[in-house]
């Protein structure tokens, strides 16, 4: 068990509490591995190497720009069927082991470019509505590229005798996902299809067309400025994920990613045999209400119990509730007088945008969305600030002993005033 403690230990004190999915005004990098692909003349099942690294900016939730460099190298072989295909270029009836025609190339049985490519980049995230943000991907850029044999890395003739420019520019797209790990740290899944203004990636032209590339990769993320997310204290976060084990984090994390049902339950505390959402706690921590407003106001406080009846047994005794609410959450008067509504202790967390324009309005003009078993509601404060509270479904008022006290006392107070005006 101590094992797995310091695990999910190192996994939070990795995070620092910001929600890693990038937010308008934030700046991402990204450190990413894959393979890549060539396709041309020479074409076959073959994958070379790549890396990249890159920084992204949020101009919007859904839109960002960014610029990458990348570096790489990519393979193709050399058979016999493709020598007997293009004898103009290897040679009338030459072999593995001859030279290439007027060159000092060797034929081997694959050949290789290494590969340098720079890039300005636009993402457009398809959704905003969960954390893990899928999204497509289109840029212009350049690429280096410098044909060779592959075992002594001889030029092939065309690089050897100029025919063409090493360097040309180039268009990109593609998509991917970007899935939050922690509260700065991300999962980086994207594919690329380059398209390069060149015949000659593989040192030989034909009528067929221009040669392109083709890349899958894996990689990190990570948010050196959160923009607009709302910071949290992770004090308790770190507090509660020791107590999580590996299979709570991996399941957890799924569900946070694709905003399955999740709850964020740390401050009830969790043992090894209870899977309340580890990663939700974190990102949904940082998504504020998703109003775009500012952050809810601070956490609400239980009315105060009534005062113990006086005397042995005498006195009024104080009315039941007609439903308690369930633990981590208090009552707030609504609805007829003495009736309110079950609310959660803690600001809400949920999704990360909260469509209001679907919601529907509330006798007292507050504005109800119910999403994913879960209500929320918007309220317009005096002071102008805006308040969302969230509940359990269904959204229904009951019986509150704390609220028809509240309901008799301002009774009184107002019937007070009025004589007070007289």
């Amino acid at each position: 068990m101590v094992g797995r403690r310091q695990l999910c230990t190192l996994i939070v004190l990795a995070s620092i509490a910001t929600f890693a999915t990038a937010q308008q005004g934030s700046f991402v990098g990204t450190l990413e591995g894959g393979v890549v692909k060539y396709h041309g003349e020479l074409s076959d099942d073959m994958f070379g190497p790549q890396g990249a690294i890159s920084l992204r900016y949020a101009a919007l939730d859904n839109l960002w720009v960014g610029a990458r460099i990348g570096l790489g190298e990519y393979q193709w072989k050399v058979t016999p069927s493709k020598i007997a295909q293009y004898p103009d270029y290897f040679g009338q009836g030459a072999t593995r082991g001859d030279r290439y025609p007027g060159g000092l190339a060797t034929i081997e049985d694959h050949s290789e470019s290494r590969i340098s490519s720079a890039d300005l980049l636009v993402y457009y995230a398809l959704t905003t509505s969960i954390p893990a943000r899928p999204y497509v991907t289109v840029g212009i850029g350049a690429i280096n590229f410098q044909p060779s044999t592959g075992s002594d890395h001889t030029a092939l003739p065309g690089v050897e005798r100029g025919r063409y420019p090493k360097t040309v520019s180039s268009v990109v797209v593609g998509g991917g996902v970007s899935i939050p790990i922690s509260n700065r740290v991300g999962l980086e899944l994207a594919a690329e299809h380059r398209f390069a203004f060149s015949r000659y990636l593989d040192d030989l032209a034909t009528v067929l067309g221009n040669d392109a590339l083709t890349s899958i990769r894996i990689g990190v993320s990570y948010a050196f400025s959160t923009g607009n997310a709302r910071n949290v204290d992770d004090s308790d976060l770190r507090h509660w994920f020791t107590e999580k084990s590996p299979s709570c984090l991996i399941s957890d994390s799924l569900s946070c990613a694709f905003h399955t049902a999740c709850e964020c339950c740390y401050p009830q505390g969790c043992t090894q045999d209870v899977c309340c959402c580890c990663c939700c706690c974190c990102c949904c921590g940082g998504q504020g209400s998703g109003t775009g407003a500012a952050a809810p106001s601070p956490t609400p406080e239980a009315a105060p119990a009534p005062p113990a009846p006086q005397g042995g047994g005498g006195g009024p005794k104080p009315e039941p509730m007609g439903v308690p609410c369930p633990p981590g959450q208090h009552r707030e008067c609504y609805g007829p007088p003495g009736f309110g509504i079950c609310v959660d202790n803690l600001p809400p967390t949920g999704p990360q945008r909260i469509r209001w324009e679907l919601g529907r309005k509330l006798d007292d003009g507050s504005l109800l969305r119910e999403v994913d078993g879960k209500w929320y509601r918007k309220q317009d404060m005096p002071d102008g600030t805006t308040r969302v509270t969230k509940g359990v479904l269904p959204f229904t008022a009951a019986e509150c002993k704390e609220c028809k006290e509240k309901a008799e006392r301002q009774a009184r107070e107002s019937k007070m005033n009025r004589g007070t005006t007289k």
